[in-house]
């Protein structure tokens, strides 16, 4: 038998408001396009206002080959502009790349605290220093100065099992929890999203601070 030719439901369609920022000059950045896009508002009922509406937007960052967003539903009364800048540098960062560290694990910081360990450990150290194991002789200390070199390749906290061995020769049984910390160095990529951040906020301030004054201009006396 013949079906009956449904008609479709009309598409939902909503508008959202997006700003597009360029933004130069800021020292050792590329040029950093911003994407403000404004959603409107939504209904967040609380006990004290049934009423209650939130403002809801996103920002898209991009500088040079990198790319970053975030979206946030709860912003009050603001706009994506107003939001993220009234908010700390690192709570805007840790939203546009969730989990990165300032830090991340070095294999040549690893060696390096390899080396001190030695040298603490042959000079009778250890009291003042976090070392679970003692004193080094002079052949000892030689054996782990040569081995400690392949520290040197290890990309990764899991790859230091491959080596534990030798991470238990120098730091003792519970080596895991001595290197998680003091066996890191500078992430970069966290140190460059930090300035394209507070670049961003800082060029944000200044448009609305020429908006406050072009409005105090145009106001009747």
């Amino acid at each position: 038998m013949p079906t009956e030719n449904k008609v479709a439901p009309p598409l939902q369609v909503e508008r959202s408001t997006v700003t597009k920022l360029v933004i130069t000059g800021a020292p050792r950045l590329d040029p950093i396009t911003v994407f403000l896009e404004d959603f409107g508002r939504r209904d967040c009922p609380t006990e004290s206002d049934p009423n209650y509406q939130t403002a809801q937007g996103k920002i898209t960052i991009n500088c040079w080959d990198n790319s970053w967003n975030a979206y946030w539903g709860g912003m009050g009364p603001r706009t994506v502009a107003e939001f993220v800048t009234s908010c700390g540098w690192d709570y805007v960062l840790n939203c546009l790349d969730r989990g990165i560290s300032s830090t991340v694990f070095s294999g040549d910081a690893l060696h390096t605290l390899a080396k001190k360990c030695i040298v603490q450990r042959r000079r009778q150290q250890t009291g003042r220093h976090d070392w679970e194991l003692g004193e080094l002789s002079k052949d000892e200390a030689r054996e782990l100065r040569h081995d400690i070199d392949s520290l040197r390749s290890i990309e990764s906290p899991n790859e230091c099992w491959h080596q534990s061995r030798l991470l238990t020769e120098l730091f003792g049984e519970e080596w895991h929890y001595l290197l998680d910390g003091k066996a890191v160095e500078e992430n970069h990529k966290f140190t460059y999203l930090r300035r394209v951040v507070e670049a961003v906020q800082q060029a944000l301030r200044q448009e609305q601070r020429s908006e406050e004054h072009t409005s105090e201009l145009q106001s009747p006396v």
